[in-house]
């Protein structure tokens, strides 16, 4: 199982706290933890590759980031209505490192909406 480091969170956002309970599930490979959190349509965008929708094609589709992942660092998680922005870092078993940016939209502004959608940046850093 990847190392997750996350930034410190204040409590004081469930935004925040939804989205750290996200990636911790993306590391633990807990589908069910995932499939909890997003609306049966959601639909994930990764930029410059493909469009996915439905819940279980998200799912399905992070096998595919995990193997050979030793680290995901999660260094800021700015909440700000029903969206908020993610970005960090994942660092592959061979040395490989990638800077991330997630923009989610959650479907509606109560604490308990679920993700409706995911805008994935993934960029291959170069030493």
């Amino acid at each position: 199982m990847p190392d997750i480091s996350i930034e410190a969170d204040s409590g004081n956002s469930p935004r925040k706290q939804v989205l750290s309970n996200f990636y911790v599930a993306f590391a633990e490979r807990d589908e069910e933890a995932i499939l909890s959190m997003l609306t049966d349509d959601v639909r994930l965008v990764i930029v410059g590759e493909e469009t996915l929708d439905g819940r279980q094609s998200v799912v399905d589709s992070m096998d595919l980031f995990l193997d050979g992942i030793a680290k995901i660092t999660v260094n800021n998680i700015i909440p700000h209505g029903n969206k908020a922005a993610v970005n960090g870092v994942i660092t592959a078993d061979d040395g490989d490192t990638y800077a991330f940016c997630e923009v989610f939209k959650f479907k509606g502004h109560s604490k308990d909406a679920n993700i409706d959608s995911i805008e994935s940046f993934v960029i291959e850093m170069i030493e």
